[in-house]
């Protein structure tokens, strides 16, 4: 790659003034008196010397493999002051990328031994959060990194272990939390990890530690900070949960496949500009999302170094780029193998294939369904998929592809993403087979014309609500009427900047508290309930109350909008029981109803303009988020909680250990 590509910081530049003193026409050049001729000599013998000199030094220079970069970086622009321009500690330690990546938990080579027995172990983690600068795609950028990973590390536990986690905040000025994404949380609502909700932000030089136990669930989550946009710079990770019963057809081999994007300039940067009335990507209009800059596979990809970001262009201090790696790894022919998918991106989906061969789906969000055969499979904002690959095709290698369907976003967005139009829209990795690694072959399965689908669901949309069966059989859960709910979204505007608004509310955390300790704290009669959902929360928030405990909820969301939103609920994996065009009960032949085994989920996928409707049994007391998975759109207010069983919850709240409580409210400045 030529140096313009990799290291555009240390091209040489040449100050113009200083060529601009060397005209002989700006010169005075007095006139030498006759001198005799000895003197003359003299003068004639200096010069040579001196010329002799100079040129010997540039020959020394120039010819005997002095680095050229040596000369560049006396010309070059200083280097990027990052303390300066993003607002973080000065001095970063920069993290190459063989640390950056840890290969072995990405390939699960580690030896976990999975457990048939009842008795649990307990699982034990340090997690340090730090900034650092590193350079996933060849980009250097700042990261929020945990021990210095990204994706960070792996948690695999089998069904009845303990989880305990010890979170060290190292961040010179951001306070941090850790969610738990898809984990249950029974009975312990505040181990969820969402600052504003369930606990206060873990503050500068402290530490908090999370503890919970793994019942009843198995397959593939994540985890990942909770606090602003900390995600969206590298801090998430995988937790894999073994169960000698799950109902997956066994495989040769198991690898996990992180989809992510990534944006060059840091994530609290972006989400300051996104939040204003004009942003740096779009200074005319409000509320446009920032397009990523590139897309990773498992934290890594490359990067044509000579484009320059169009969503938020580097100052001309240029940090370095040095081109990156393509996420490469290696199967045996004959093998089948199990390829553990999650999306930590910030904004978009993908459409996941690999080149010349079939899948079969076999797990969605931690449940087991009827294997899908099928040319690829769509992943939306944190949902988690799992493939069967077969290595049955002629031995190579064969690309693997995650690419953005390009109608679900661009037609929404007002500007274009140079270095996502650089990507062709995707990331590409490599997989080859052990016994051949000769070229790849073309890709016949991946998304061209998406927006044009026939009889195959590939594109926009995720597959239809009834095609994943599940293996373990539920009907739908029974609902009354005070666990019922309907919400509703759209982009308002709000003096001066586009907001998102749920029902009435365009949520913002609460100001040093979190609303589970306000929560334990309030009295939810009928006559402190008011048409915004907020009680005595304020009007920021929306509490959606569940009381009923001896009949399941049923929430329906309603879309307004002209995207795709993939919503998550927080403590429960729900039952997507029904959906349709338009707004909910506006035509009742509209709504598809799914009640004798629905699928069941922890993110959902609701269309433009459509509704769906889900379902859950109250049976977890606590304060749980439910929200947008876009990050900036939670940022940007599409955001509730629900107040499940409060009676119960505060009889929980009572009985918790007092030094985690005084801990976590000590956080808020709420405890003593």
């Amino acid at each position: 790659m030529p140096d313009s590509e990799s290291s555009p910081g240390l091209d040489i530049t040449w100050p113009s003034k200083t060529w601009a003193t060397a005209s002989t026409s700006d010169l005075y050049f007095p006139r030498a008196k006759k001198r005799p001729r000895t003197v003359s000599l003299r003068v004639f013998i200096l010069s040579l010397t001196c010329l002799f000199i100079v040129a010997l030094a540039l020959g020394l220079g120039l010819g005997l493999g002095i680095p050229r970069y040596r000369y560049k970086t006396i010309y070059a622009t200083p280097p990027l002051n990052y303390s300066a321009r993003y607002g973080i500690s000065e001095d970063l330690d920069f993290i190459p990328m063989e640390k950056l990546i840890n290969k072995s938990e990405i390939e699960l080579d580690t030896g976990f031994a999975s457990s048939k027995g009842i008795e649990g172990k307990v699982r034990e983690y340090v997690f340090n959060v730090s900034q650092a600068l590193a350079a996933p795609d060849g980009f250097t950028k700042p990261m929020v990194l945990i021990n210095g990973q990204s994706p960070g590390p792996l948690i695999e536990v089998n069904v009845g272990d303990t989880i305990r986690v010890q979170v060290n905040n190292h961040m010179a000025n951001s306070s941090t939390s850790i969610h738990w994404h898809g984990i249950d949380q029974r009975g312990l609502t505040w181990m969820d990890g969402v600052v504003g909700i369930s606990q206060c932000g873990i503050p500068p030089g402290k530490s908090f530690t999370y503890e919970f136990r793994i019942d009843n669930q198995r397959g593939t989550f994540w985890w990942h900070a909770h606090s602003s946009v900390q995600y969206s710079d590298g801090a998430y990770g995988a937790i894999i949960i073994h169960g000698p019963d799950e109902m997956v057809p066994k495989t040769d081999d198991e690898k996990l496949i992180f989809v992510s994007d990534i944006y060059h300039t840091y994530g609290s940067v972006i989400l300051d500009s996104y939040l204003k009335p004009t942003s740096k990507w779009d200074p005319s209009e409000s509320g446009v999302e920032p397009l990523a800059d590139n897309i990773l596979f498992n934290g890594q990809n490359t990067y044509n170094c000579s484009i320059t970001s169009t969503t938020y262009p580097p100052s001309t201090n240029q940090p370095n780029c040095t081109g990156g790696q393509l996420y490469t790894t290696k199967v045996r022919r004959g093998h089948s193998v199990r390829l553990r998918l999650i999306n930590a991106s910030s904004f978009f989906s993908y459409w996941f294939s690999v080149d010349n061969h079939t899948l079969s789906i076999v797990e969605l969000d931690g449940v087991e369904i009827e294997p899908i055969t099928a040319r690829g499979v769509y992943i939306n904002l944190g949902q988690r998929v799992s493939v069967i690959l077969t290595a049955d095709q002629t031995p190579g290698s064969y690309y693997v592809r995650a690419s953005i369907p390009k109608t679900c976003f661009l037609p929404y967005s007002t500007y274009t993403s140079a270095g996502l139009e650089g990507a062709e829209y995707g990331v590409k990795g490599i997989i080859s087979y052990v016994e051949d690694e000769a070229g790849n072959t073309s890709n016949p399965y991946g998304v061209e014309n998406n927006g044009l689908r026939g009889d195959v669901w590939e594109g926009c949309d995720d597959m239809p609500f009834d095609m994943p069966v599940p293996m373990r059989k539920r009907p739908a859960v029974n609902v009354s009427e005070t666990n019922t709910h309907y919400i509703e979204y759209a982009f308002r505007q709000a003096q001066e900047v586009n907001r998102i608004f749920v029902n009435k509310t365009s949520y913002l955390p609460l100001p040093n508290n979190a609303t589970l300790w306000k929560a334990v704290e309030q009295k939810f009669t009928a006559d402190r309930d008011n048409s915004y959902d907020s009680w005595d929360f304020g009007l920021n928030q929306q509490v959606l109350l569940v009381p009923d405990a001896d009949q399941g909820a049923q929430i329906v969301i309603n879309s307004k909008d002209a995207m795709e939103h993939p919503w998550h609920l927080h403590g429960h994996t729900f039952q997507v029981v029904g959906w349709g065009k338009g707004p909910f009960g506006s035509d009742t032949s509209k709504t598809t109803w799914n009640l004798d085994n629905p699928m069941r989920r922890d993110t959902v996928t609701v269309p433009p303009f459509n509704h769906v409707v889900i379902r859950f049994a109250a049976d977890n007391p606590g304060i749980w988020a439910l929200h947008c998975h876009v990050a900036w759109h939670i940022e940007g207010g599409m955001f509730l909680s629900l107040a499940e069983r409060p009676s119960d919850l505060v009889r929980l709240v009572d009985d918790m250990d007092p030094e985690v409580r005084r801990l976590s409210q000590s956080f808020c400045g709420a405890g003593e």
